[in-house]
């Protein structure tokens, strides 16, 4: 059978166009590309540079309602690290995901782009825009000696922060207005976005079934879970066990869950240990996938500065996030929470080692904690 004239009209630059397969619209229905009514030609191509810890790339994401509005007929290719893959395809606002361990440098250097952004002062990151064949460049690139310097003038405050402590300390600004500044997009500041994809009902069901989750039953999630880099982000084990303590007393009607990732095995296995009943471990083996769906059940989010604390947040639940040495300024709850310092005096200190002892995460009051959950659990959700 030989192609007919409409057979051969493809619209390759429309934004569903995949190249070596059907379009989703093609396949659904069989329809050929002239006279398509979704066919949505793209004006411009943007490329995002953002390689960071699974959460910063997450929380990154508050860019892409604002630069859906600035360009709406743009294609975005964001180039990250494999582990974060999976918070991104699936957004309808990223178009191509690329990892740095696989053949990314092809596929940017075969392509021209009208703009690239790159939003970490990191030598690599650098590196893969300066290469990057783009008519502007916004963010980072790299010098002459290899490291970062900024390209834009509106990311000097943020490469300063990174090398001056009374800078960090001083800021008052988030993290998200501070990226719209890079970019140069107006407000407000959207929510961080999560595929939808990546909510696995069908799943849920089933786990929640073998875990003996009461259906309607309000959930109160407490997440130990802070990543290595920061060694004291973490809150401590006698904390948890009497938290766990006083909400068993003051909330009996809830479900208490435990989440955690693989680096908390051990600290998860202690706070069981000291606390027999009334919370249910989740484990601490979860994919992307199943955390974030995971999340989803929780009422009210306890949780250190880490990847869970983005995803809460992303997903619109209540959430009462603890900061140590990290920036408790740069956190965004959006209005559902409530962000709680350890130690004031010695917030945004950056240290991935703490000499000061007892730490500021060992001073915190568990009854502080408490008093922000209830506080959390007695507003409408």
């Amino acid at each position: 059978m030989k192609p007919t004239e409409d057979d051969k009209i493809i619209h390759t630059d429309c934004a569903y166009y995949r190249g070596s397969a059907p379009c989703i619209f093609h396949k659904r229905d069989g329809r050929p590309c002239p006279g398509c009514p979704d066919y949505a030609p793209l004006e411009k191509k943007i490329l995002i540079v953002k390689l960071d810890a699974m959460g910063d790339v997450l929380r990154t994401t508050a860019i892409l309602p604002a630069l859906h509005l600035k360009y709406p007929q743009a294609q975005v290719t964001w180039v990250t690290r494999e582990r974060s893959r999976a918070l991104l395809e699936g957004n309808p606002r990223v178009h191509r995901v690329l990892a740095v361990e696989g053949n990314y440098l092809e596929t940017l250097l075969a392509e021209k782009f009208d703009l690239g952004i790159g939003l970490d002062a990191d030598e690599l990151s650098a590196k893969i825009l300066t290469l990057a064949p783009c008519e502007e460049k916004l963010g980072f690139v790299a010098g002459k000696f290899g490291q970062a310097e900024i390209v834009s003038p509106e990311a000097e405050l943020w490469w300063l922060m990174g090398l001056n402590d009374r800078l960090k300390q001083a800021n008052r600004r988030t993290y998200q207005e501070l990226m719209y500044e890079i970019c140069r997009l107006p407000g407000p500041v959207a929510r961080p976005e999560l595929p939808a994809r990546l909510l696995d009902l069908t799943w849920l069901h089933q786990r929640s079934a073998e875990l003996g989750l009461v259906p309607g039953k309000r959930i109160i999630g407490l997440n130990t879970g802070g990543g290595g880099r920061w060694q004291c982000k973490k809150w401590t084990v006698a904390g948890y066990v009497e938290l766990v303590r006083r909400l068993r007393l003051k909330l009996p009607e809830a479900t208490l869950l435990l989440y955690g990732g693989p680096e908390e095995v051990e600290f998860n296995a202690a706070i069981l240990a000291q606390v027999k009943n009334g919370l249910v471990d989740l484990g601490c083996g979860n994919s992307v996938r199943e955390f974030v769906s995971l999340v989803s059940l929780a009422d009210v989010f306890f949780t250190p500065d880490s990847l869970g604390f983005h995803m809460a947040v992303a997903l619109h639940k209540r959430t009462v996030v603890l900061v140590g040495p990290t920036s408790p300024w740069e956190l965004d709850v959006y209005g559902r929470g409530e962000v709680l310092t350890a130690d004031p005096t010695c917030a945004a200190c950056y240290r991935s080692r703490c000499e000061r002892q007892p730490t500021c995460m060992e001073t915190l009051d568990p009854g502080v904690v408490e008093a922000a959950i209830m506080k959390q659990w007695n507003l409408p959700n």
